[in-house]
C-alpha cells in the first residue's frame, strides 16, 4: 500500500571479530542500550530481533561491510518463514523422492530429491525426570498420623528424598526444506513410524533415526546440509549438533537457509566477473 515505510530484517552470517565496534554501530545506528546490543554481538551469526526502517538498514550494511561481516537484509514481507514447519509421522525415502504419508497411510505429499532444498538435523536437549523411587517407610507414615491426631499439618516430604533424577536423552530432530513451493517438513525422533526401512528397522527410534537421516542425506545430492547435519551423522560431539529447544532447530535453520542463498549468489557473481 502506498505511504507504508517498508521494514527489514538484518541477518549477520559471521562471528564478529571486533565486538566492540560492531556495538558502537548497533548503538549509533539501531539506539539500542550498548549492552543489549554487546549480548546480541556475541551470539551472532544470527537475525537481528527488530524490524528496522530503510536508513537504518542501509547504515547497518555499510558499517559491517566496513567491519569485514557478511550481511544482508530482507524486507519483512519476502522474509523467508519456514516455522511452524508441518511435523510428520510416516514418510519413505524412495528411489524417486520422498513420500509424506497421512495417519491412515494415505500419500498427502510427494518431494522429487531435486526439490529438497536444504536438511537441517540436530539433538534438542530434554529436561531430566524426576521418578519415585520408594514409598515412604513405616516411621515417616506413623509420625504423619501422630501429627494429624495433634492437629498439626504433616510435614511435605522432601522431594529429593522420595524422587530420583533421571537424566534423559536428547531427541533427534530434522527439519527438511523444500523449493518450489517453499515448505518445511518437521521429523522427531521418536513420533516417526520408520516401516519403510524394512530390513533394516529396529526395535530403537534413537536406532532408526541414524537410519532414516542417512538415507534422507543420501539420496538428497543437491540439498545444502548443515554442520550439525554433518557432525550427527558422523557420530562427532554432541555439543556440535545439540539445541536448547526445536525452536532454536528452526531458527537456526531459516539462518541457513538464507546463508545458503547469500553464498550461492555470491558464487554466481564471482563466476560473471571472472
Amino acid at each position: 500500500m502506498p505511504g507504508i515505510t517498508p521494514l527489514y530484517r538484518l541477518v549477520v552470517f559471521s562471528e564478529i571479530d571486533d565486538p566492540h565496534a560492531a556495538r558502537e554501530l548497533f548503538v549509533r545506528v539501531a539506539g539500542v542500550h550498548p549492552t543489549d546490543a554487546l549480548q546480541w554481538v556475541a551470539r551472532v551469526p544470527g537475525v537481528w530481533p527488530q524490524t528496522l526502517p530503510q536508513d537504518q538498514t542501509r547504515d547497518l550494511l555499510d558499517g559491517l561491510y566496513e567491519l569485514g561481516i557478511p550481511a544482508e537484509a530482507w524486507r519483512v514481507d519476502q522474509f523467508p518463514e519456514i516455522s511452524p514447519a508441518r511435523t510428520i509421522h510416516k514418510a519413505a525415502c524412495l528411489d524417486e523422492g520422498f513420500r509424506v504419508q497421512g495417519l491412515r497411510g494415505e500419500p498427502t505429499h510427494w518431494v522429487p530429491w531435486s526439490k529438497v532444498e536444504l536438511i537441517s538435523a540436530g539433538r534438542i536437549a530434554v529436561d531430566d525426570e524426576f521418578r519415585s523411587v520408594s514409598p515412604p517407610s513405616w516411621p515417616s507414615a506413623v509420625v504423619t498420623g501422630l501429627r494429624a491426631l495433634a492437629l498439626r499439618k504433616p510435614e511435605p516430604m522432601d522431594r529429593r528424598n522420595r524422587a530420583q533424577r533421571i537424566p534423559r536423552d536428547p531427541i533427534g530432530e530434522v527439519v527438511i526444506v523444500r523449493r518450489d513451493p517453499r515448505v518445511a517438513f518437521r521429523v522427531v525422533e521418536n513420533q516417526m513410524n520408520y516401516a519403510y526401512l524394512g530390513d533394516r528397522l529396529s526395535h530403537s527410534s534413537a536406532e532408526n533415526f541414524p537410519i532414516f537421516l542417512a538415507d534422507l542425506c543420501a539420496r538428497a545430492g543437491d540439498a545444502y546440509l548443515t554442520e550439525p547435519t554433518r557432525a550427527l551423522l558422523a557420530g562427532a560431539d554432541p555439543n556440535e549438533y545439540t539445541f536448547e529447544s526445536s525452536q532454536a532447530l528452526l531458527d537456526y535453520t531459516t539462518h541457513r537457509l538464507l546463508w545458503s542463498w547469500y553464498r550461492r549468489d555470491r558464487d554466481t557473481e564471482g563466476a560473471t566477473e571472472s
